[in-house]
């Protein structure tokens, strides 16, 4: 019986024994079966990141396969505007940035001048202070300083040529020039033609309103200056009207207030635009340089002036006297024939000018 009792003692011990290890076998299981359903719980946020990591790194070699691609013939869509652009409300277009549009610093002794927007015309320029005229009027380049001359009355001797034979006397030629109250009326005859013209004046000087040239068979050819409507009108023309245009005749009285209120004026070339019946140009003058003058009014320092011309045109020189309020003194017509008409001052009725002198 005790031995026995021994045998069923160590079979308890061995049962127990595999019992716990039984037991330790199936929390080993217990364990790994957890582990794998966590394993597959946490697979596909492994995977996505596998994927985040492929696509960043692919994205360096796709730049460059793009650059690669030639640019379209066509013009793109415009990109969306930055924000320090400025967009034209008027038109939609982008404009460049705005620090492309600060004017660059000027250089030393030159004045800045305002900045235009790229794509607009710029804005007409205003019309000058005085200008009673309104904005009709445009602005014409290379305005000078002019002083309305004092009235005048001039006589003249004509002589005409014509080539291969001798000199022969014309009749007497007069200009006479009335100014005051802000009003003038000018009549000129002699080498060319019988002219008249009446106006005002502004800051540009001279300022016609009507101008008329007498014909041979009797009629006058009429040119207005619409200073409302900017226009020049004669026999059926019509031309821009800019600040100091003139008329043939008027012109006269505008070169010698140019002189009158600056002498320095008075050299290279002067332009000035001359509307007639004909149509309205610019005529221009190159400044000779002074020439003593011998007249029936006595020996005058002068100023020549020779219109610039092309060959086979008529062509007008003048003489102005600045001891004589720049009047014309002598005018001179040479036609394409190689005809000239030439009259001389004989007498002048306006006051000497006191310290004139010629440049």
């Amino acid at each position: 019986m005790k031995k026995i009792a021994v045998h069923l003692a160590r079979h308890r011990r061995l049962l127990a024994l595999g019992a716990l290890s039984l037991l330790l076998h199936l929390l080993a299981l217990a364990w790994i079966g957890g582990r794998r359903d966590l394993d597959a719980r946490q697979a596909p946020g492994v995977a996505l990141a596998l994927r985040l990591d492929r696509s960043a790194a692919t994205t360096p070699s796709a730049a460059p396969q793009a650059a690669a691609e030639p640019a379209p013939s066509t013009t793109p869509a415009p990109a969306p505007a930055a924000r320090d652009s400025v967009v034209a409300a008027d038109t939609g277009a982008s404009l460049p940035p705005l620090q492309s549009l600060v004017p660059a610093a000027p250089e030393a002794g030159q004045a800045a001048q305002p900045a235009a927007l790229p794509g607009r015309a710029a804005s007409p320029a205003p019309p000058a202070l005085g200008d009673p005229r309104g904005a009709a009027v445009r602005q014409m380049p290379g305005r000078y300083q002019v002083r309305m001359p004092p009235p005048a009355r001039l006589t003249y001797a004509v002589t005409r040529t014509r080539p291969g034979r001798a000199p022969q006397a014309g009749d007497e030629a007069q200009l006479v020039w009335e100014a005051g109250a802000g009003r003038y009326q000018l009549r000129v005859e002699g080498v060319l033609g019988l002219l008249e013209s009446e106006g005002g004046g502004d800051d540009a000087g001279i300022a016609p309103v009507q101008a008329s040239e007498h014909q041979d068979d009797g009629s006058d050819r009429i040119t207005r200056f619409d200073r409302a409507a900017g226009r020049i009108a004669s026999n059926g023309a019509d031309d821009p009207l800019y600040l100091g245009s003139q008329d043939r005749a008027s012109l006269l009285m505008q070169l010698a207030g140019m002189g009158m209120a600056a002498p320095e004026q008075m050299q290279g070339v002067i332009e000035v635009m001359v509307g007639g019946p004909d149509g309205a140009q610019a005529t221009r003058f190159e400044v000779m340089g002074p020439e003593r003058l011998a007249t029936g009014a006595g020996s005058l320092a002068t100023v020549r002036l020779a219109e610039v011309t092309e060959p086979g045109r008529r062509r007008l020189e003048l003489w102005l006297a600045p001891e004589r309020n720049w009047m014309p003194v002598q005018l001179r017509v040479t036609e394409p024939d190689g005809s000239v008409a030439n009259q001389v001052v004989t007498s002048i009725d306006t006051a000497p000018v006191a310290g004139a002198a010629v440049m």
